[in-house]
């Protein structure tokens, strides 16, 4: 399987990664972001990996990884990288 990212995603992700450089500087922030991208990668490989949540449109699976959390779909042969939310934003209102 191979993951890929919704154009949410990666504004999210981009996001991260400023917020990130701003508060603790570039090598940190790279560091982090690599740790979501690997994520994806173990996703990929175990894509029933998180449990099914029910979103306001779709059922969603939500992965927690450092102070972020992870939400995809899993189509066909591969996961669908929806959102990528810190823990304490409410991805149910934001899907």
């Amino acid at each position: 399987m191979a993951w890929h990212t919704t154009n949410e995603a990666n504004e999210d992700l981009s996001e991260i990664g400023l917020a990130g450089a701003l508060a603790f500087g570039l090598p940190h922030s790279r560091r982090y972001v690599q740790r979501l991208l690997d994520m994806f990668d173990t996703l990929a490989m175990h894509p029933e990996m998180a449990p099914e949540r029910q979103a306001a449109r779709q059922f969603v699976r939500l992965m927690p990884c450092e102070a972020h959390n992870i939400l995809y779909l899993i189509r066909d042969e591969d996961i669908v990288i929806l959102r990528v939310l810190h823990h304490l934003q409410d991805w149910f209102d934001l899907l």
